[in-house]
């Protein structure tokens, strides 16, 4: 685990402590921070993507270094992939307390009057159907115990913030804004707390992906406000206190909230 995820010391949020905590698309950039943190604070963390291979290389860095973690592949789009991977989790560890659906993928960069229907709907599928699928799959013991935590990876909420060629992929995530929401309103009765955050750029390979289109495309060099590596971009490990934060017994006072960082050195916490 990087020094970095120091952000995850059990001390700071005790609670954390024993907690069996799903991380989809964990195995890499802001979900293998979150990964590393979790395990530092002593959760047993579940680390979920499409690659196995990945998934059990962190395990792998997590246990040598005295903490619990399982690689399990997921697929966030297919019911019966969440199901396998929950009866898995419960066979090992028994009922999930923290889930933090972080898979995403970028998607193809195009102007709207171009977009591929197909792409569109693959976008919406990991971005947004993924979230419900999995949300609707741990609910029910959750609301049994009445507890548990979820957190959401939203993106692109600034007014000020328009990046071009990605209207899917910002489209899924207002979306899932919206949905914390509304899953938070339903469930908050049962003791469950639902928010969102929004990392805004982070030094992830999904933005080399979105700086390797600017660099090589005339259509769309300098049109992504996060374009070059200027303050705007940060380490995924900065993010970490923010989501332990939201995971943590300390949040007990709001669901269906956003927490928003807006700058490297300026996080705002703003009602939905």
């Amino acid at each position: 685990m990087s020094a970095a995820s120091s952000a995850g010391d059990e001390t700071l949020y005790p609670d954390l402590k024993k907690k069996v905590a799903v991380i989809t698309g964990g195995h890499s950039g802001l979900g293998r921070a979150i990964s590393e943190a979790l395990a530092k604070a002593g959760s047993k963390v579940v680390i979920a993507a499409r690659s196995l291979e990945k998934c059990a290389s962190l395990a792998n860095q997590i246990k040598a270094l005295g903490g619990e973690a399982v690689p399990i592949r997921l697929d966030v789009t297919d019911p019966t992939s969440i199901e396998e991977m929950i009866n898995q989790v419960k066979d090992r560890w028994g009922p999930i307390d923290l889930l933090v659906n972080n898979a995403g993928i970028q998607g193809k960069i195009d102007w709207i009057v171009n977009y591929d229907p197909t792409e569109w709907d693959r976008i919406m599928a990991v971005l947004l159907k993924g979230p419900f699928l999995c949300c609707r799959a741990v609910l029910p013991d959750m609301i049994g115990r009445r507890s548990g935590k979820v957190v959401n990876v939203a993106a692109g909420v600034s007014d000020e913030r328009v990046d071009y060629g990605v209207a899917a992929y910002y489209a899924a995530k207002a979306g899932l804004i919206n949905f914390t929401r509304q899953c938070a309103a339903e469930t908050k009765r049962y003791g469950i707390y639902v928010n969102a955050i929004d990392p805004a750029g982070l030094e992830t390979a999904m933005t080399d992906q979105i700086l390797a289109v600017e660099q090589s495309s005339s259509e769309f060099s300098g049109t992504q406000t996060n374009s070059g590596r200027g303050l705007r971009l940060r380490k995924p490990e900065a993010i970490v206190p923010m989501v332990l934060f939201l995971l943590s017994t300390t949040s007990n006072m709001m669901t269906g909230r956003l927490l928003q960082a807006s700058s490297p050195d300026d996080v705002q916490y703003l009602q939905l």
